[in-house]
């Protein structure tokens, strides 16, 4: 099929760039295969794509954000909780 010789959007992008920055945005919202994903590259530093190449993610910085807890801590500024009850609460979260 067309672009079977390719590798995955990710793998592709760090294998060309591999100093690279990926961000993920609001990752509580990504499927699991993505965190199975993540898992391997922030565990052993390298992703095997469909073609069974390894690419190398060591010089690659990756960020997440999240808003799981973003309640927590705005009830903590606005003093309806201390600070410290709302870091527990978003920990727990």
């Amino acid at each position: 099929y067309v672009g079977h010789e390719e590798g995955g959007q990710l793998t592709e992008a760090v294998r060309r760039r591999p100093y690279s920055v990926i961000l993920f945005d609001e990752v509580e919202k990504a499927h699991v295969s993505v965190f199975n994903t993540l898992l391997q590259v922030l565990d052993d530093g390298r992703l095997t794509d469909g073609q069974g190449r390894t690419v190398d993610f060591t010089n690659t910085v990756i960020i997440m954000t999240s808003n799981l807890g973003a309640e927590h801590l705005l009830s903590g500024l606005v003093g309806q909780t201390s600070m410290q009850s709302a870091r527990e609460l978003v920990m727990r979260e």
